[in-house]
């Protein structure tokens, strides 16, 4: 079950990220570079950890996104467009929930995103790149290549990365 939460999640990001505009967004002044942790996260900010940390270690500025489905379930991300993060924070059932005590599941990373892994591997880097990083993906899933050391990788049509989603392993 939390793999068709996360895939939910992932899918739900990526038509987002397509689609999301907000042009009223005041600007919060240039990030540093953060480091992506594959299977934990971005720099001190990690899995599990509880969505009050986020002001903390990234500053302010995300949007609080809760999506509720036909289900009844609700997905929550805290998601800030000209930085390039969305964090996820699951699927619940929709009942009132406090975003910042609900635990991190997943960081996606996309276009505004500026960091990179240890080998870096960032937005923008090459197929060729991430395969000599860390090898052929483990699988395919979405037309995402799925590393097991938890990294879910997208690519452009001119095979650059487009998208990083940090999942836990």
């Amino acid at each position: 079950m939390k793999k068709w939460a996360f895939l939910f999640s992932f899918l739900f990001v990526l038509t987002f990220s397509f689609t999301a505009c907000n042009d009223d967004e005041p600007d919060t002044g240039e990030m540093e570079t953060l480091t992506i942790i594959p299977g934990q996260g971005i720099n001190n900010l990690k899995i599990g950890d509880p969505g009050s940390q986020v002001m903390v270690e990234l500053g302010e500025g995300f949007e609080t996104i809760i999506n509720v489905g036909s289900s009844g379930n609700a997905n929550y991300n805290y998601f800030h467009l000209t930085k390039g993060i969305d964090i996820i924070f699951g699927q619940y059932d929709s009942g009132e929930y406090d975003i910042d005590t609900l635990p991190i599941q997943s960081f996606s990373l996309f276009e505004g995103f500026k960091g990179m892994t240890a080998e870096g591997i960032q937005l923008g880097s090459s197929r060729a790149d991430v395969i000599a990083a860390y090898g052929n993906p483990d699988q395919e899933q979405f037309g995402a290549n799925v590393y097991n050391i938890g990294l879910v990788i997208s690519y452009n049509s001119n095979d650059k990365v487009r998208d990083i989603v940090v999942i836990e392993i």
